[in-house]
């Protein structure tokens, strides 16, 4: 029988993991640009920095979901666009054969590539002077990568406040003290998370 039976129904907001929150409407710009800077980096990289920024960001075939990488199916891009190509990206570095910019041609040339999908391929395919998503150099990628991980991280923080908005609203004075508690636990695995992936990009991929 546990001591504080009131407890026992406090929910482990397992699903705030997964959460793609909103940002706020004078940041959405600039959240974009910077998942479409290190999306085009990442594609023009040479293959082993791309396996490198990957492995890093994500962990290799056999290393998924440890407390050192980010999960797969975490919401790293704002834009399910963003999330669409880098998952592709992910799924060719597995393979072995990591995306190019002439891949992304073939993409887009699908029939079934819906037309703002095709257009962000071949934006990063095909960037030009007057595209205002210039090729960013090698040195460029893993900060660019960084950037991307900071920005989930910081929706995180909200999505972690905003659900216990909710839990003040709506649940008993009694239980607070446990919902705190179990967004406690993502909030220490977040930054645990952050600072392995960080750690691997900015120190060990620049040596």
């Amino acid at each position: 029988m546990s001591e504080n039976p009131e407890l026992e129904t406090v929910a482990s907001h397992d699903d705030v993991a997964l959460l793609g929150i909103p940002v706020e409407i004078d940041d959405i710009g600039e959240t974009l640009g910077v998942e479409r800077e290190f999306l085009t980096a990442l594609v023009w990289a040479p293959a082993p920095l791309t396996v490198g920024v990957v492995h890093a960001l994500v962990g290799g075939r056999d290393r998924r979901d440890g407390p050192e990488v980010i999960a797969v199916s975490a919401p790293l891009f704002y834009s399910p666009d963003h999330s669409d190509l880098f998952r592709r990206v992910i799924a060719s570095v597995d393979a072995d054969d990591p995306l190019t910019p002439a891949a992304l041609g073939a993409i887009a040339a699908d029939p079934d590539t819906s037309t703002r999908y095709r257009n962000l391929l071949m934006e990063i395919a095909s960037p030009n002077a007057d595209s205002p998503w210039p090729v960013p150099s090698d040195t460029d990628l893993p900060a660019l990568a960084a950037a991307v991980v900071d920005q989930w991280h910081r929706r995180g923080y909200r999505a972690l406040l905003d659900r216990m908005t909710t839990v003040l609203i709506e649940e008993p004075s009694r239980t607070l003290g446990g919902h705190w508690d179990a967004l406690t636990v993502h909030q220490r695995a977040a930054e645990t998370r952050r600072s392995a992936v960080v750690q691997a990009l900015l120190s060990d991929l620049n040596g």
